[in-house]
């Protein structure tokens, strides 16, 4: 699997590299919006399990260690 990018125009996908795939190679298209919020980004990270390296304990960085803080 791989990934491009690609300008829809005039009804037409046009991708903006040189694809090496055969003439006639059917493909699965899928479309991400460059507008996608944040939030949502975010969400599906989470759900994704891209933030459970957090919960390691070598991850806490605010620890008893770190010094006093600075009123």
């Amino acid at each position: 699997m791989s990934t491009i990018q690609a300008i829809y125009e005039n009804g037409v996908l046009k991708p903006l590299q040189k694809l090496d795939i055969p003439e006639r190679q059917r493909v699965e298209i899928i479309i991400l919006a460059d507008d996608l919020p944040s939030s949502l980004i975010a969400e599906i990270a989470e759900q994704s399990g891209s933030y459970t390296f957090l919960s390691h304990p070598s991850e806490d960085i605010y620890t008893i260690e770190d010094g006093e803080g600075i009123d």
